[in-house]
């Protein structure tokens, strides 16, 4: 893990805050206050990154080879990667994750999503063409 400071806490205030955290993360019911929430504790690229992974998790599952996966979502190959990994490490311990990939795959908003994906990708790319800009 990176550095975070120049005087870290020791692994059981680690834990402690992170658990606190958690604690009060799950509590969150409301659309709006989670949103609310995230923007506040993390930048616009960090949150973005987070709905990317969860994409990218719904691609793997979907089958997607890393090259797709990586110039759909304007991602480096090595990143997809690294995603195919913790996911399939996350699916043989049964994570909390897959249900949410799961749920995301049936979503609507998904199928949506999916589909101007490969309207605007796999029929260029059919013909040769890749677009330079993505979706996100």
């Amino acid at each position: 893990m990176s550095p975070l400071s120049k005087w870290p806490l020791t692994t059981d205030e680690q834990i402690r805050i992170r658990n606190l955290f958690l604690n009060e993360l799950v509590k969150i019911s409301d659309k709006d206050e989670m949103e609310s929430l995230m923007k506040s504790l993390l930048s616009e690229s960090e949150y973005f990154m987070v709905a990317k992974r969860l994409v990218a998790f719904v691609l793997i599952d979907k089958d997607y080879s890393d090259v797709q996966i990586a110039k759909m979502l304007h991602l480096t190959r090595a990143t997809v990667n690294k995603f195919r990994t913790i996911y399939k490490y996350s699916r043989e311990r049964r994570d909390p994750v897959v249900k949410v990939v799961e749920r995301m795959k049936i979503s609507e908003a998904m199928k949506n999503l999916l589909k101007e994906v490969l309207l605007k990708y796999a029929i260029p790319a059919a013909l040769g063409r890749i677009p330079k800009k993505g979706i996100f």
